[in-house]
């Protein structure tokens, strides 16, 4: 049942990914954040349900969405001008990528488990 908390965050994704075509960098960090939070609870919420495999991926997940939204920050402060660091948005990007990779093996990782 759990399982349905899923579909907010893909739905958030996919807000998130638009507004980032339009040149909303901020909504896009807000909506993100807000799609972060939705995973994070799924896997906060349903502990036994995860076998060690597939919390050691939801974590990795976790952790590289952290570890881009930061990056994404930093981003942000380049177009802003408040820093001059301009290298950040490709690399941004980049972990972006192996996030949203990352995150697609997990979930099909997780669809295709057995249940006991």
């Amino acid at each position: 049942m759990l399982d349905l908390l899923l579909i907010p965050a893909a739905i958030l994704l996919g807000f998130a990914l638009r507004a980032v075509r339009r040149g909303e960098y901020r909504l896009h960090g807000h909506l993100m954040m807000a799609t972060f939070t939705v995973i994070g609870l799924r896997v906060i919420l349903h502990p036994r349900g995860l076998g060690p495999l597939h919390l050691a991926l939801w974590l990795a997940v976790l952790v590289a969405a952290g570890s881009t939204m930061l990056l994404g920050r930093a981003a942000l402060a380049w177009r802003e001008g408040r820093s001059e660091r301009s290298g950040l948005p490709r690399v941004h990007r980049a972990a972006g990528a192996l996030t949203l990779v990352l995150a697609v093996l997990t979930l099909a990782t997780w669809f295709l488990r057995n249940h006991r």
